[in-house]
């Protein structure tokens, strides 16, 4: 689980108080004819702004033979307009102070610009312009092809543990749901599909309807909005968007080996489990997200400085997927010692936790602070505050959720992590991958 840094605790109660009341929190949000969504986060902290543009697309969304479609589709986004050239957006977001960049995961795409307050209109055009007017070049396509393929091969090719992961979705999830193709796509797809692909991918999801603009820092909220009125108003809601019915199927007890060149063995397992998204008792969700901080602390302690017989331990959860996820377990033993031996290790440790959940209460209380000191350090970063407001958003969550996490995993029991560990830690039905290292020359 992510690093956390344990500050000052007393800054963070006004985060709290009244935490549903978006207003106190400096939240507008409003909503366009068209469909377009705008939340607004005041921050006057520093004379700065960053604004994103979330849509509802992904990976999640796709399938063979076009998979990675939506990050080959976010490269060449920055390929030109019938009004910007080929490189000109990035130029004149440079020349005018500004940094911008996009990223793709499974459930969502995202551009923004990190810019002074004076550049705001001059961000919230630009990438109005891109929504309905991206131009399409086979010349671009051929470059940004060589380009996603080598980013392909220095992420998951060149990188045996990655290589591991990768698998493991492939084993955990069927072919025709979600979450089973890479956010980079397939190989071969990357290699072959044309650029009418990327067309018809990008009339279907770039409209007002599918996409959030988000905007936070020393900004008017009422600018941002008729800013948005006036450049993004002018699209037309797009009706034959619908809401893809594409879940997460899961499969169990899968299991595959991996012998590659690699200098150290690794292992992976993983258990399918609901998202705060897809599960009934949402407090059930953040039981299962504070099992992976405890879990994380705890076998670091046991397995690698005390016992050690481990050189690295890994837990993951994805509290805010769209659909139903994995929780994951990965280790690398140290020399001479077997994944056998880390396995039972891992187990008896669970085991323990569930048998005697009051064992983990000291684990439980470090962790608290540490959630509830690191959430007030991500305050700072309007960065931070930007992503989670749109992500949750765009996910279907709501933004309460961002000021809601600290109470609720605040509220987490050690007899509810105990409990939760029972019901999913099931290691009879964990998918596996197993990489046996065979050398590196």
């Amino acid at each position: 689980m992510k690093a956390l840094i344990l500050l000052f605790f007393g800054l963070s109660q006004s985060l709290f108080a009244n935490s549903l009341d978006l207003v106190e929190q400096g939240i507008t949000q409003a909503t366009l004819d068209n469909g377009l969504q705008i939340v607004v986060k005041i921050d006057r902290r520093a004379p700065v702004f960053i604004s994103q543009l979330w849509y509802k697309v992904g990976a999640s969304d796709e399938s063979r033979p076009t998979t990675g479609v939506s990050h080959m589709l976010e490269h060449m986004m920055f390929k030109g307009t019938h009004t910007y050239k080929a490189g000109e957006f990035s130029q004149i977001i440079a020349r005018n102070g500004g940094d911008e960049n996009a990223f793709t995961s499974k459930d969502f795409t995202a551009y923004y610009q990190k810019m002074h307050r004076s550049k705001l209109e001059l961000a919230i055009k630009m990438e109005a312009n891109r929504m309905r007017n991206l131009t399409f070049s086979d010349q671009e396509l051929a470059k940004e092809r060589q380009v996603v393929i080598e980013e392909r091969r220095m992420r998951v090719e060149d990188k045996p543990n990655a290589k591991v992961y990768e698998n493991l979705r492939l084993i955990s999830f069927d072919e025709k749901g979600a979450y089973h193709s890479p956010v980079i796509g397939f190989q071969k797809d990357l290699e072959t599909y044309s650029l009418n692909d990327l067309r018809v991918w990008y009339e279907k999801y770039y409209a007002p309807n599918n996409a959030t603009l988000v905007v936070v820092g020393d900004v008017d909220a009422n600018q941002v909005i008729a800013l948005a009125k006036q450049y993004f108003g002018v699209y037309a809601h797009n009706p034959n968007i619908k809401n893809t019915k594409n879940p997460s199927i899961a499969h169990t007890g899968k299991s595959r080996i991996l012998k590659l060149k690699a200098e150290l063995p690794f292992y992976a397992l993983s258990f399918p489990v609901p998202s705060l998204k897809t599960i009934k008792d949402k407090r059930n969700a953040y039981a299962l997200e504070m099992l992976g901080y405890v879990l994380d602390n705890g076998l670091s302690k046991s397995l690698i400085r005390n016992q050690q017989i481990a050189s690295s331990i890994g837990v993951g959860y994805l509290l805010y997927d769209k659909y139903d996820t994995l929780f994951t377990l990965s280790f690398i033993p140290a020399k001479g010692v077997s994944n056998d031996t880390m396995l039972k290790a891992i187990k008896a440790q669970v085991t323990e936790l569930i048998n005697n959940p009051e064992l983990i209460q000291g684990e439980l209380t470090r962790t608290k602070a540490r959630l509830e000191a690191d959430f007030v350090f991500e305050q700072d970063q309007i960065s931070t505050q930007s992503y989670y407001l749109g992500m949750l958003t765009t996910v279907g969550l709501g933004i309460d959720k961002m000021f809601t996490y600290v109470d609720n995993m605040n509220s987490i029991s050690a007899s509810e992590v105990s409990a939760i560990a029972k019901q999913y830690l099931n290691f009879n039905q964990a998918n596996s991958v197993e990489l046996i290292p065979q050398g590196v020359k």
